[in-house]
């Protein structure tokens, strides 16, 4: 037959109580200090870029993503400043710094990118 002590039950029972408890602040709290932030990457006549890279990073954080085909793109960052920079051949480099993700808002940014111009000759017969 098993024996357990009062204490070891009385430990038991205060961990099952504390513990979860303790984890939903833990959690909040870390939901608190993060941002998101989501957008579209497209050209100057609104179409929008797929496959366009962007990074998004600071002292503390780096991400690297692709656009969707639709040209869109989400990411779940901690809260602060952050330089946004796209690419994508065929296109100037885009830059964005400094951009300010709030703790708890989903921050929208529309990225509007510029069509290099052709390099070198084309000649056409």
């Amino acid at each position: 037959m098993l024996r357990i002590s009062a204490i070891t039950l009385l430990t038991l029972a205060l961990t099952a109580v504390v513990f979860p408890a303790h984890t939903r602040s833990f959690a909040y709290a870390q939901a608190e200090e993060m941002s998101n932030i989501a957008g579209t990457v497209l050209d100057k006549n609104n179409a929008r870029i797929a496959g366009a890279t962007i990074k998004i990073e600071n002292a503390q954080f780096k991400s690297k993503l692709q656009s969707s085909y639709e040209g869109k793109f989400e990411i779940e960052l901690p809260a602060g400043e952050y330089q946004i920079t796209v690419e994508k051949e065929g296109f100037h480099k885009f830059e964005l710094s400094p951009f300010r993700a709030n703790a708890g808002v989903r921050e929208l940014v529309n990225i509007h990118m510029e069509v290099k111009p052709p390099r070198g000759l084309l000649k056409v017969d």
